[in-house]
């Protein structure tokens, strides 16, 4: 064969060889052009899938009520979701969440730590001109949520403890150097007068129950003779002032009947007598309370609400400190069986033990500890601020602004926010405590980001003396101030000089709370970033976690 035939006859082969790759290449691109539009498809599906899979997730968790097993409620909740008319995802398998995890047909399982986790039934992507380079006619696409309800972050749980039925109202945790038990303070009271009169007297009763309609006071005492007039006072200010005139008066002896106005108002009122235009004294004052005696407890400052030490899993350093700043780390629960003390009790962590999630019996101790107080509430420690080493939150500080106390504490001004300022609905600080129909979901969600707002563990007995073990019967929510009790937000009343914090050189000698019902917070609140641990009660807030 000549040079040039040859030459003509391999040309020939290139093209055909170029041909049939040609021709292969064209299949190729045709099948991974198809196959693009195939996973655009499945894109497309997985997306609607995961849309719908953490929408039915957050709604199942909403319903959740137990820390581990899912009640019916949560799985109707994601069922109803999933297959109301407009969610289902084309290609959808029929749904059946109690298989197992990864079945077609999806499955839900709540396994502890109030959570939910949720898997959707798949969604079947058929393959088109893909065929070419598979030998299944389909694919299926997949999506999982998981939710928890959690607590707002802020506050966190506070290391004290509480006592069951002196755990609402106005509270006081001392040095438990002190005496076990002495007459609170009485507060700066308006009106009063530059001179004061020379009148002392004690009063017969000291209480009444709500919804008492009438009835006569007795005081008893010296100077007396002279009075043409007894005060009743609620720390919260005008018009929490009432005067009347006595129904009989001696030298020693005075009666006076309790003016409805004071009757209808459950709260510590406080008794002077004035005599040409002077009142007693301030510190002579007279409590008369209000309400229920429960609601009322701290003239026994030590013993009802003590400290409690929880070991950390994340630093051995000043734990008491870092749990004042941070909230309490590993999370408490409820005990699911309380009696008596925990020691060796079904069902009991102990806090004095190696750092367990789901703390649920305390190590307790009466008393403030004041060292770590000062440093976990105003000085700080390990490079941490103190708790109310803070701008008070816009708007609500005594002043109206944001900010701090004008008094100082260890050198520092400190948060200065009022309780009263959380108020949305009108209510008085009373009625935050007693849960009733105003209180009810009366205070605003922004309360969690107060330093001042926290939970505390309550104990069904008091340890009144030595190291103690107790399970945590429920948690209370509560706010360090000294607003009376009166108080409401058009009428803050009276404030002391560090809003709740007694003082001596050292620094901190007593801090003073206000606990109240649960039902004052709202239901729920947004998620912001903070959330920790839900102890089982309180305002959810409802987190995508995976």
């Amino acid at each position: 064969m000549s040079t040039r035939r040859a030459l003509r006859q391999g040309t020939r082969d290139d093209r055909g060889a170029v041909a049939i790759l040609f021709a292969v290449l064209a299949v190729v691109l045709l099948g991974v052009g198809a196959f693009a539009v195939d996973l655009g498809q499945a894109y497309a599906k997985k997306s609607l899938l995961q849309t719908d899979v953490d929408i039915a997730v957050m709604a199942a968790v909403a319903e959740l009520d137990q820390e581990v097993g899912c009640n019916s409620e949560v799985v109707s909740a994601a069922e109803d979701y999933l297959t109301r008319a407009g969610n289902a995802v084309p290609g959808q398998y029929p749904i059946d969440l109690g298989g197992a995890p990864g079945d077609q047909d999806g499955f839900i399982r709540c396994p502890g730590d109030w959570k939910v986790e949720l898997w959707a039934p798949r969604s079947e992507v058929p393959l088109g001109l893909g065929r070419v380079l598979s030998d299944d006619d389909s694919f299926d696409v997949a999506a999982r949520a998981a939710a928890q309800v959690r607590s707002p972050g802020a506050g966190g749980v506070l290391p004290f403890f509480g006592v069951q039925g002196c755990d609402y109202g106005a509270q006081t945790i001392r040095d438990d150097s002190g005496p076990t038990t002495t007459s609170a303070p009485v507060p700066a009271l308006d009106p009063d007068s530059s001179d004061h009169n020379k009148a002392t007297f004690t009063l017969s009763p000291t209480s009444t129950p709500e919804g008492t309609s009438s009835m006569t006071l007795t005081l008893s005492g010296k100077s007396l003779g002279k009075v043409d007039g007894v005060g009743f006072t609620g720390a919260g200010g005008p018009p929490y002032h009432h005067v009347v005139a006595p129904s009989t008066t001696s030298k020693d002896t005075i009666t006076v009947q309790v003016p409805s106005a004071v009757l209808d108002v459950p709260d510590v009122w406080y008794v002077r007598v004035l005599e040409d235009g002077k009142w007693s004294e301030l510190g002579g004052a007279q409590r008369f309370t209000v309400g229920e005696d429960k609601l009322y407890c701290d003239t026994s400052l030590e013993g009802n609400f003590g400290t409690i030490d929880v070991p950390r899993s994340d630093s051995n350093s000043f734990t008491l400190e870092r749990n004042i700043i941070l909230g309490v780390e590993p999370a408490l629960a409820l005990h699911p069986s309380p009696s008596g003390e925990c020691s060796g009790k079904p069902g009991s962590v102990e806090s004095k033990s190696a750092p367990v999630d789901g703390t649920n019996c305390l190590a307790s101790e009466p008393g403030l500890k004041i060292s770590a107080t000062n440093a976990g509430l105003v000085t700080g420690k390990g490079g941490l601020p103190g708790r109310l080493d803070a701008a008070s939150t816009s708007g609500c500080s005594r002043g109206g602004d944001d900010s701090r106390t004008a008094a100082e504490v260890l050198g520092k001004h400190i948060n200065d926010d009022l309780l009263s300022c959380y108020i949305v609905n009108g209510a008085h600080l009373s009625d935050l405590v007693a849960g009733n129909a105003v209180g009810t979901a009366a205070l605003s969600a922004d309360i969690f980001a107060s330093p001042r707002f926290f939970w505390i563990p309550i104990v069904d007995t008091d340890p009144a003396t030595g190291k103690k073990s107790w399970p945590i019967v429920s948690f209370r929510p509560g706010f360090i101030t000294d607003q009376a009790l009166s108080a409401t937000r058009a009428a803050p009343g009276s404030i002391g000089a560090l809003n709740g914090l007694v003082t001596e050189p050292s620094g901190i000698r007593e801090v003073r709370v206000v606990l109240f019902s649960q039902d004052a917070l709202p239901p729920t609140a947004p998620a912001v970033g903070d959330e920790v641990a839900y102890t089982g009660s309180g305002t959810k807030v409802l987190v995508l976690v995976a």
